[in-house]
């Protein structure tokens, strides 16, 4: 086991610091780039341009497991920077559960947004995401938040850490909606993957 990852039944906590988005201590932390989330946007040449231009950061992410001998407990937080890709504001990749029956809940301290969640299948929500909101998401949902405003956008989560995260799947399928900046709103397009994805897996 990892050294940050060494159980203990002591009790334990963090601080968080939404100012300077940083939570500490931490078990896990990544910055995520345009690069790394090259192929969820929908326009790719203007992708392309943005890393060639400077790859900014999306967004930071902090986890911070508590692990004892009975539980595996895990809070995290991400900060997702105010922008866009073409017209498509920017997002967390996006992701499901590995374990069928691990639901996470997230909870808004800072900025405004969207909750993107989708079975993959035929139900997709999309619900206000703002400081103050608190959202279960139940198992099996692809979850994304999109930071919809002009300033960072801060949550929290809890989830265990047997959840395990699937990213690929998610990639493949695509959300059944985008969420573009057109004359200055928020506006959900189809997105032509699912489509892609859903003729793929009727053909097979």
């Amino acid at each position: 086991m990892d050294q940050k990852l060494m159980k203990t039944n002591k009790p334990t906590s963090v601080q968080i610091n939404i100012q300077d988005g940083q939570m500490l201590p931490n078990t896990n932390h990544d910055r995520r780039f345009v690069s790394h989330l090259a192929e969820q946007f929908s326009d790719q040449l203007a992708t392309k341009d943005t890393i060639k231009n400077g790859d900014p950061l999306v967004y930071e992410l902090f986890h911070h497991a508590f692990i004892t001998d009975k539980t595996d407990m895990a809070l995290g937080m991400s900060v997702i920077a105010a922008g866009k890709v073409g017209n498509e504001y920017y997002m967390t990749k996006g992701h499901l559960h590995e374990s069928d029956d691990q639901p996470e809940v997230y909870y808004c301290v800072a900025g405004q947004g969207l909750l993107l969640m989708d079975d993959l299948k035929d139900d997709f929500q999309a619900l206000p995401f703002s400081a103050g909101t608190a959202i279960h998401i139940p198992p099996q949902y692809a979850h994304r938040v999109v930071n919809t405003g002009t300033e960072k956008l801060t949550f929290v989560s809890v989830f265990h850490v047997a959840a395990g995260h699937v990213y690929q799947s998610v990639a493949e399928a695509g959300f059944a909606y985008l969420v573009m900046d057109i004359d200055g709103k928020p506006t959900f397009i189809p997105n032509p993957k699912r489509a892609q994805f859903l003729n793929s897996t009727t053909k097979n």
